[in-house]
């Protein structure tokens, strides 16, 4: 599998608890990491690796192959989460609750809450981490 397969098969989940659990393993596996939000205040990796961070209403997560920090540490790899950010449009025009920004390699899925866009995610290779 890889971060294009992963992707199509999450996209248009729905928010909910653990919304990956049934590909943790295989993602897991493949090295391959999810990224996506939850509640007003979470950064949640799911994959190769798992952790969460907080970053109520946005912010910056850094991390290493191990997993997530608040702060910077020694952690050369960084992903910004976007919230409420009015630039972060699906193609319907509604502002995406969470979304993302990184110089990582990856790929975007979506997530929905209620048939409304809640969290354009991504998917990454940890090969592609520093």
């Amino acid at each position: 599998m890889d971060k294009k397969e992963l992707k199509r098969l999450i996209d248009g989940r729905q928010y909910s608890y653990e919304p990956f659990k049934d590909v943790r393993q295989e993602a897991k596996e493949a090295g391959l990491v999810i990224v996506s939000g939850a509640s007003d205040d979470l950064m949640e990796f799911d994959g190769a690796i798992y952790d969460e961070q907080g970053c109520f209403e946005g912010g910056v997560i850094y991390f290493d192959r191990q997993g997530a920090f608040d702060s910077d540490g020694y952690a050369t790899n960084k992903i910004e989460a976007l919230w409420c950010d009015k630039s972060a449009l699906d193609e319907n025009g509604n502002v995406i609750t969470w979304t993302y920004k990184t110089d990582i390699p990856h790929e975007t899925f979506m997530i929905y809450e209620d048939r409304e866009p809640y969290c354009r995610g991504i998917v990454f290779d940890l090969e592609d981490v520093k």
